[in-house]
């Protein structure tokens, strides 16, 4: 069972990392320009877009910022291969994220 999730986990690094490349291109961003802006070596970022690496949530984040993407649009929906539908918890979570934050930015907008 561990090598199945593996194999699985690496996979969806690699095709984690083969949408923040496209995107990035799309944006005509070189590596090095996003890497320094979000604080990490081109090599960094060429490892996350490669799968070799994983990239976590927050450096995911951080990237999409640069990139001026919705991290969604990163992560997408991966399909299940046993057919059982399933509700995306990825996104039900970001929009709960997106809820709080829209509320925390009328609070704070309301005090200036």
């Amino acid at each position: 069972m561990g090598k199945i999730l593996t194999e699985t986990s690496m996979g969806l690094s690699q095709q984690i990392g083969e949408r923040l490349r496209a995107v990035r291109q799309t944006r005509g961003l070189s590596q090095q320009r996003v890497a320094s802006a979000v604080g990490l070596t081109f090599q960094q970022l060429q490892k996350y877009e490669r799968g070799t690496n994983r990239i976590s949530v927050p450096t995911l984040i951080q990237v999409c910022t640069v990139l001026g993407a919705h991290p969604m649009e990163i992560i997408g929906d991966f399909p299940q291969d046993d057919g059982v539908e399933r509700p995306n918890v990825l996104l039900q979570r970001l929009e709960i994220a997106e809820s709080k934050l829209a509320r925390m930015q009328k609070i704070l907008a309301e005090r200036n």
